[in-house]
């Protein structure tokens, strides 16, 4: 065996190797992110993993944010959005968020009729803490990191940030 081909056949190996900080999980071909430390399989065996900036939220309870009303109304305008043309909903609204909860259809549809005059998010929010008083911040950014709302992820990272409203 000729040098050149040890040299391909090393480079070959150390392409199909995981990367060192891969979970037993990552497959050789899989794309792995340097950012959220894990691969696809991981992504979708485990979930996201927890919000680098939100972790002092983790524990904090989810009726904190009724009372923090500057950011309620930010996510408020990002994730009750009017329907689009044609009736078309986006991705990632409190449609999807009150399935994440385990709330029926029937109930986003009933929450949903009430606007303008009533918020379908507060209106989750308000049964959520009524249903499960334990329920947590870090469970809604888990939630909203699910549904791809790094968006809304930053505006809930305003009540972790220090930062609150007279």
């Amino acid at each position: 065996m000729g040098p050149g081909l040890r040299l391909l056949t090393a480079l070959l190996l150390l392409a199909l190797a995981p990367p060192p900080e891969a979970s037993q999980y990552c497959g050789r071909l899989e794309y792995w992110n340097p950012d959220n430390k894990c691969c696809s399989v991981c992504l979708q065996r485990f979930g996201p993993p927890p919000c680098p900036e939100l972790p002092s939220l983790v524990s904090q309870p989810l009726s904190r944010l009724l009372d923090e009303l500057e950011v309620l109304e930010e996510l408020i305008v990002l994730l009750d959005p009017e329907p689009g043309p044609g009736g078309g909903m986006a991705h990632g609204t409190t449609r999807h968020l009150a399935a994440r909860y385990g709330l029926p259809a029937a109930w986003s549809t009933f929450a949903y009729s009430l606007r303008p005059s009533r918020s379908p998010l507060r209106a989750l929010i308000e049964m959520v803490v009524a249903r499960e008083p334990s329920a947590s911040l870090g469970q809604l950014s888990t939630h909203l990191a699910q549904l791809g709302r790094a968006d809304a992820l930053q505006v809930l990272s305003k009540l972790g940030s220090g930062v609150h409203w007279a």
